[in-house]
């Protein structure tokens, strides 16, 4: 199964997506790096497998804003490209930076051997010489993104600017951030679209669920009545809601869910076996099928590839449905700077090129 990375879900926490390699420009420079594992501590390639960072620490993520957040004994650090240590952040929970600022907290509880929270504490901001520029004053703060950060302070909500003052209040329980000068806010189930003014987008009513996408190539998915369509900036549905899920549109397709006959994976090794009648397909711009519907998961086009599954198995395809790399990894992330993260059923983690050819050994 692949992982989408803009979808809201309510079982889930919101915060980083570890190990995705993403790129960062600490000055005019890109630099591409990729977290990989060996024996247990993390560390850094390029995009030949060369090691940049020497394997050390206990977790690392992707470089944003120059920087990686990384987890040295037990405490977060981050680091430099080059793997040098340049800020000991003290705070009980760091988050990575964004547009020059990272979320911390100190205070917050959590309940023993449940995870769910009981005491919010407060959320700041501080920049990347470590000090607070945002206090510490709000019981939910989220990363920036197109200059706006969705914060709760009591009882009101609200998106602030790099000064910390809100600008405009709005009722959340989290979002996705702002995408193409819109962003989706869910409150208690419902899902509501802004624009950067605070303006409400006049949708169709929307369902209630533990769902939501964001703007994508000037459209979102939405639920309603039951099916998935897609809305326009204008609030207006443009392709249908007849789809059984649907995600976000990349490069210029997006996977949507839809019936089908029923269809048989081989038996296992302990002779059975699953079937499926809802499988995964592509749609373009005019809600035209263009891929078939043949997949159990269906991942976003990235760099001309797409991630796509079936029977457990996931591999990538090509524009016209062609599979490019054949369907022999247990799960497979997106290509970013031309390199896609794999991994095993044993939990072992590598990388590959868009010729399938392994950059980095499977590892843990």
């Amino acid at each position: 199964m692949l992982i989408h990375t803009r979808r809201i879900v309510l079982a889930a926490t919101f915060g980083m997506l570890v190990f995705l390699p993403l790129w960062s420009v600490p000055q005019s420079k890109q630099i591409l790096l990729f977290p990989v594992v060996k024996d247990g501590s993390w560390g850094y390639i390029d995009s030949t497998g060369k090691i940049i960072i020497t394997p050390q620490f206990e977790s690392v993520d992707h470089f944003h804003d120059g920087l990686a957040r990384a987890v040295e004994r037990g405490k977060v650090v981050f680091i430099d490209p080059t793997g040098k240590i340049v800020l000991r952040p003290e705070f009980q929970i760091v988050e990575e930076f964004s547009e020059g600022l990272a979320t911390v907290n100190n205070g917050q509880k959590r309940i023993p051997n449940v995870g769910i929270i009981s005491e919010p504490g407060r959320w700041g901001y501080i920049d990347r010489t470590g000090k607070l520029a945002i206090p510490l004053k709000f019981t939910h703060a989220e990363s920036f993104s197109e200059g706006l950060a969705a914060v709760a302070e009591g009882d009101r909500s609200g998106f602030i600017d790099h000064t910390g003052r809100i600008l405009f209040d709005v009722p959340l329980d989290v979002t996705l951030g702002f995408h193409e000068g819109v962003v989706g806010a869910l409150f208690h189930g419902n899902v509501t679209y802004f624009d950067s003014t605070g303006k409400k987008l006049a949708t169709p009513p929307l369902d209630y669920g533990p769902k939501s996408n964001s703007f994508s190539e000037g459209l979102v998915a939405v639920g309603t009545k039951g099916k998935f369509g897609y809305v326009d900036k204008t609030g207006n549905i443009v392709i249908a809601a007849s789809f059984e899920d649907a995600e976000d549109f990349s490069e210029g397709l997006a996977a949507v869910r839809m019936p089908v006959e029923l269809s048989w994976c081989p038996e296992d090794d302990s002779s059975s076996r699953v079937g499926s009648t809802k499988k995964w397909g592509y749609i373009d711009k005019s809600g035209k099928l263009v891929i078939p519907a043949h997949f159990e998961y269906a991942g976003p086009f990235v760099e001309g590839l797409a991630g796509v599954s079936n029977c457990s198995k996931s591999g990538f395809i090509d524009k016209t449905g062609k599979l490019i790399i054949p369907l022999q990894f247990d799960e497979a992330f997106a290509f970013h700077g031309g390199l896609a993260q794999v991994y095993l059923r044993d939990g072992r983690m590598g990388y590959i090129d868009k010729t399938g050819r392994t950059v980095w050994p499977p590892s843990k």
